[in-house]
Parts: C-alpha cells; structure tokens; sequence
C-alpha cells in the first residue's frame, strides 16, 4: 500500500497528533517514516535561529521516540526554505508515497504547517496527502457494519455520496475500507479505538 511516509514535524501538538497517525499506519503495513522540519528562510536573528533549531530538535527527536516504541524505521532531516515547496522536493527526493500533515487551521501566527501549506502540497503532489486535526475525534469501532457506516459517512462529507463500498479490512489497530466512484479510488482508515477517520485518494 504504502512504503515511504513523509510527517512534517514542527513540536506543536498538532504535528505530534500527525506523527501518532503516521507511526500507527506504517506500524501496521510495514512502511517506514519520514520526518522532516523546515526551518524557513534563515534568520539575520542569531536568538532566533537557535530557538528554530531547538524546536526542530525537538520535533525530530519526539518523532523518532514514537517510532522506536513501535520498531518503525525513522530517518530525519531538516531544511530550509518555504515550508509548501521544501515539503513537496522533500517528498520527491524520498519517493514518498504518502505525506501525513497535521493542521492548525489558519490563525496560529507563529506555526509553520497550517491549513493553506496543507492544501498548497496537496495541489502540487501526485501521492496522497492525509491531513490530521488534533480535534478530530470519534469513538472504538468493534464491527465490520460500524467500519462501513464510518466510511460511508465520512465519504459522503467528503463528496462521494455514490462511492461502492468493499468489506472492511481489519488490521492491528485500524480498519481500511476501500471505496470508489467515478473520481477515483479511496482508502478510508478508520482508527478502531478512537473512531477517527481519513480519506485517502489512491487512484
């Protein structure tokens, strides 16, 4: 399914949700992750430098703890520039074939990944990306007919209303309903403790 999973980290609770979502994924189907922090342009501000690269520290190293705990394979990188194109070179250097993004919406002044950097990669990737709200939230899914009613509501917010339906997959911890219509194929994951759920184009 996947291989290669790129997480922009950047130490806010939101981009640690998104590293909770991509280790549990890769856990499951054998993938490794990919995180990246990108410092933005460098600062004349010598203080401020070294707050960005403690906050990337920080970041990268939460992001291995996670993995480690569930024996995924990590790497790490830093770079610099406008976080949109950094992450989508970032992806195409890797072969990534599925980006994980966590969002704050558009009013935080002084987080890196917010809504629009998610939709701007979005529009300039041929892979899926995933993007995850730390509000998202939703309750444990115990049955194949609670997976599907999960995914069909969850497509039909998303605009599917006419997607067919296949029989859930049931993986450790997740369930992967697969879906399609005349737009394309989907991947619906559905969290089995939680409830949480994201739709993933794939073809």
């Amino acid at each position: 399914m996947y291989n290669h999973i790129l997480v922009p980290v950047d130490a806010s609770p939101e981009a640690e949700n998104a590293v909770g979502h991509a280790v549990h994924l890769a856990d499951e189907i054998g993938a490794d992750i990919h995180a990246l922090y990108v410092a933005g342009d460098r600062s004349t501000d010598d203080s401020a430098d070294r707050m960005g690269s403690k906050r990337g520290d920080r970041a990268l190293d939460g992001a291995t703890e996670r993995a480690d705990e569930h024996g995924v394979p990590t790497q790490t990188a830093v770079a610099e520039g406008d976080p949109a194109e950094t992450i989508v070179d970032y992806a195409g250097e890797i072969n990534a074939d599925l980006i994980v993004m966590g969002t704050h919406g558009r009013d935080g002044v002084n987080r890196l990944f917010n809504g629009s950097v998610a939709e701007r990669v979005g529009r300039r990737v041929s892979i899926p990306v995933m993007s995850i709200r730390l509000d998202d939230a939703g309750q444990s899914v115990n049955s194949p007919l609670e997976a599907q009613r999960i995914a069909r509501e969850k497509l039909e917010r998303a605009g599917h209303d006419d997607a067919v339906i296949e029989s859930p997959s049931q993986q450790r911890t997740s369930w992967v309903v697969r879906a399609s219509d005349d737009c394309g194929e989907y991947n619906v994951h559905i969290n089995s403790v939680s409830g949480r759920a994201k739709v993933v184009h794939v073809g």
